[in-house]
């Protein structure tokens, strides 16, 4: 299953507290919404802090602080057992070890639909999520540990790597299993078919701002597959940052501005997707939505 699908609904305790704020404030929203975009590029030193704080930003809970500090308490637990190894591959095993066995993180792929797998202040506290959000998490605790680790944009999915390039050792962040190249090209053709040969782009090393990203990306999935709208858009923004002309998202950022009876900032959404992507099968789509959103326009006024 691809990470990028991992999309659910907010948990009942979060409806609870969420839903009527943000029905209520829909249209406070749309109307504050603001499409100035980040004139420089947005650079992250930290992943999981950056992460943290975009998921604050977008649910509009305050989470950061005590997701750092129930991560420094797991990260004192396993402190003493880290002690004494010197050897990189020694850290590393040892680390993989602790990480999955001694305080059980994990990925159940049938939970891989539900938020809370996406969300890294639950992953923090269920120790469960999808491999993207474990093995952010992973990086963290190899960060403080100086296990010499890399994240892997794989397609469909994170993968953790150890090592050089050329001789690394591949590990799947959701329970922390080794990925031969037998494995890996099974997992790729489980995600682009059976022809799917493994090639080095299908192994992009993550920068920070990649990482950080595709993070971004799979909660935004997750947000728009519940129907959240107003927080899906909060997620757009923030990706705009790092991207502020990707017409994909710019394209996502019209349906959502739609749905939120946006109807003329969703237009020009639209058309700017159809300049940039004229031969996208989607384009032809979109000149309708344009058209009867035009429509729509006149007839109100």
């Amino acid at each position: 299953m691809m990470e990028l699908d991992a999309n659910a609904a907010l948990t009942d305790t979060e409806l609870t507290d969420t839903n009527t704020a943000e029905n209520d404030n829909d249209e406070m929203q749309v109307d504050e919404y603001d499409d100035e975009l980040a004139e420089e590029v947005l650079m992250i030193d930290n992943v999981m802090l950056a992460s943290l704080s975009a998921i604050e930003e977008v649910t509009e809970k305050a989470l950061l602080e005590d997701a750092i500090i129930e991560l420094d308490a797991l990260i004192e637990l396993i402190e003493v057992d880290m002690q004494g190894f010197t050897c990189e591959a020694e850290k590393r095993d040892q680390l993989l070890y602790l990480f999955y066995q001694q305080l059980g993180f994990s990925g159940d792929w049938r939970k891989w639909l539900e938020l809370d797998s996406v969300l890294l202040h639950k992953v923090i506290s269920t120790r469960n999520g999808v491999p993207l959000s474990l093995g952010t998490v992973f990086m963290y605790f190899a960060e403080h540990f100086e296990v010499d680790v890399t994240g892997i944009l794989f397609p469909g999915q994170f993968v953790l790597r150890f090592g050089s390039k050329d001789d690394g050792k591949y590990v799947d962040p959701a329970d922390g299993q080794e990925l031969d190249h037998h494995k890996l090209q099974v997992l790729l053709r489980g995600i682009e078919g059976n022809h799917a040969l493994l090639s080095d782009d299908d192994l992009l090393e993550a920068t920070n701002e990649m990482h950080y990203l595709r993070l971004l990306q799979v909660l935004k999935a997750a947000l728009i597959r519940d129907e959240h709208f107003s927080y899906a858009l909060r997620s757009i923004d923030l990706i705009l940052e790092l991207e502020p002309d990707e017409p994909y998202e710019i394209r996502d950022r019209g349906f959502l501005l739609q749905q939120l009876d946006c109807k003329k900032l969703a237009s020009e959404d639209f058309s700017y997707f159809i300049e940039q992507c004229p031969d996208d099968p989607i384009t032809r789509v979109l000149k309708a939505q344009v058209e009867e959103l035009a429509a729509a326009n006149d007839t109100i006024h």
